[in-house]
């Protein structure tokens, strides 16, 4: 034999195909010399394609256990490679090993038996049939009754198996009755008597079940009932009471403006915007067209109606005032001929009312008098609090207008930290605190409100400038001493303030020698109230600024002026 026949028998001993150990030595022939080991490397490598399964291949996966066809199944799918046809028999079930005896279809195991018990019946003596259990092999191994039984499953499948029994013993007693009364309706057709009529037996459980249901529906239907009779009792009694409350309080009223005063001093800001909007945009359409009917017809079962017209008092007074008049057993509110030119007279006080009490400015600075703030302390923070407001309502969207630091000698520290209603005030506006505290910024600015608060702090700030300690001083110097005299305190004043505003960091400017520069012409006195009302501290005849509120000193050289001319008017007579 040649060389190549034993290298392709050495392969063919191996599984590989004749023609498959030929292109493998082909293949990996060196210098005219076959190299089996080299062959064998190739062929495992390279699959054989043809398609054809090989009879030794097929022995050899035969021997490891597995059937011809699932063997040549796997030699076809891998391409005559037999380790990976071996190795995907093992990893794919074997179709053609011995089969297996068909499996008998369990019925479906009864709701509360275990997993691996079905119901089945036996025939009794009557003819009837009955149930039994019947243990059926579990699927799931030996040990499976140990794991999913348990004393209480077993406990409830006995109560369950008992009950069933009991249901099948009534319904047997049933069918006898049953065929009892056939019968005798039988023997009474054939002998020609009266025919007796059957009733069909009732379920005495269904019969219990059923009572029971209709107890608890006539039960729960008596409770709906007395519910809705209290809920409508309860509700006709609070309308007799707010008609009541209502009568009372607009009995007191002379007109449209105390409504209104009546309800911005009783209602939330909201509640009271909410209102008057509403009675605004009812108008504006009349208005708009006062010959279409239904602008001038309004619903009171409307929620939002109820809301804002119905129940807060002195809205219905205003609607009333303005021509709507009550129809339909009050079901509505119609106008029947409207005055236009008194309605719109009418609409614009309304508006201007729209935000009265929005900022609650006035109380909040009372509040912060009565707890021991200085008027002069509560005026320049009004004064600050104004500047600010006013550049927020020229540029809104401007963010550094809306924020204020709140470090050390901040107007924020030194006008509205040392009191707690001033940071109520600041809060009731919008004001939120930003960056852990480092800022407080108007978030979403109303400039409706904010107009309002300027309007609310200018009233403020002219009824307190008169009652200032520098305004009474400088009043009471004008009348005992003279305009001499108290000009020459007047610009002393000045003098200090504009050389600290200069220079703030010369120290020596901080301190006043009230004595030194008053004594002489006798108004030593009065320095003492103007120097402590302008921010100063004033001890034995030395006034000493604090060194940080510098921005208060502007304020403080603003107020004396004012102050001043307004002294000098009321000195001259008015003139």
């Amino acid at each position: 034999a040649s060389p190549m026949e034993g290298a392709i028998a050495t392969l063919a001993g191996m599984g590989f195909k004749r023609a498959h150990a030929m292109r493998g030595l082909e293949a990996t022939k060196t210098n005219g010399q076959y190299q089996v080991s080299q062959a064998l490397n190739w062929c495992l490598s390279n699959p054989d394609t043809s398609g054809a399964t090989d009879s030794q291949a097929i022995k050899r996966i035969m021997n490891m256990g597995f059937s011809k066809q699932h063997a040549e199944n796997a030699l076809k799918i891998k391409r005559g490679n037999v380790e990976q046809a071996a190795l995907w028999c093992a990893m794919n079930a074997d179709p053609g090993k011995a089969e297996r005896k068909a499996q008998p279809k369990q019925k479906k195991p009864t709701k509360g038996f275990a997993s691996n018990t079905t119901v089945t019946s036996r025939a009794s003596k009557g003819g009837s049939r009955k149930p039994s259990l019947v243990k059926q092999p579990s699927a799931e191994g030996r040990f499976a009754r140990h794991i999913v039984d348990t004393p209480e499953k077993q406990r409830k499948r006995k109560a369950e198996r008992k009950a069933l029994e009991e249901e099948y013993e009534k319904r047997q007693e049933a069918l006898k009755k049953d065929k009892t009364l056939k019968a005798t309706r039988k023997v009474a057709q054939q002998s020609g008597t009266v025919d007796v009529k059957i009733r069909p037996e009732v379920d005495p459980v269904l019969a219990a079940v059923k009572k029971r249901q209709n107890t608890q529906k006539q039960q729960a239907a008596a409770k709906a009932m007395r519910a809705a009779k209290a809920a409508d009792e309860k509700k006709q009694k609070e309308l007799k009471l707010r008609n009541a409350k209502r009568h009372q309080a607009e009995s007191k009223l002379q007109g449209i403006q105390d409504a209104l005063d009546y309800l911005v001093s009783n209602y939330s800001v909201d509640r009271v915007r909410e209102t008057l909007t509403l009675i605004v945009k009812v108008g504006k359409r009349i208005l708009k067209d006062p010959k279409e009917p239904k602008f001038r017809r309004i619903k009171l079962s409307n929620q939002r109606v109820q809301r804002a017209i119905v129940r807060p008092l002195g809205a219905m007074y205003i609607m009333r005032k303005l021509g709507f008049e009550e129809s339909e057993g009050g079901a509505v509110l119609v106008m029947s001929q409207p005055h236009t030119k008194s309605l719109q007279a009418n609409l614009e006080n309304i508006e201007k009312s729209l935000n009265r009490g929005a900022t609650k400015l006035p109380e909040r600075l009372r509040e912060a008098e009565s707890k021991g703030a200085s008027p002069e302390f509560i005026l320049f923070a009004a004064t600050e609090l104004r500047r600010i407001l006013v550049a927020i309502a020229e540029l809104p969207a401007s963010v550094p207008l809306r924020s204020l630091e709140t470090g050390k000698g901040s107007v924020y520290a030194e006008r509205f930290a040392p009191k707690k209603p001033l940071l109520t005030a600041l809060a009731d506006l919008g004001f939120e605190e930003h960056q852990n505290g480092r800022y407080v910024r108007l978030t979403k600015p109303d400039v409706a409100v904010i107009r309002e608060a300027i309007g609310d702090l200018d009233r403020e700030i002219a009824l307190r400038t008169s009652n200032t300690r520098v305004a009474k001083a400088l009043r009471e110097l004008l009348g005992k001493h003279g305009k001499a005299k108290a000009v020459h305190l007047v610009d002393k004043a000045r003098a200090c303030i504009g050389r600290i505003q200069r220079s703030p960091s010369e120290k020596r400017y901080w301190t006043v020698d009230l004595k030194r520069l008053f004594d002489a012409n006798g108004t030593l006195e009065y320095s003492r109230d103007v120097f402590s009302g302008l921010g100063f501290t004033v001890k034995e005849n030395i006034a000493q600024w604090g060194g940080s509120d510098l921005n208060g000193l502007g304020i403080a050289l603003a107020h004396l002026d004012h102050v001043w001319k307004s002294a000098l008017v009321g000195a001259s007579g008015g003139k």
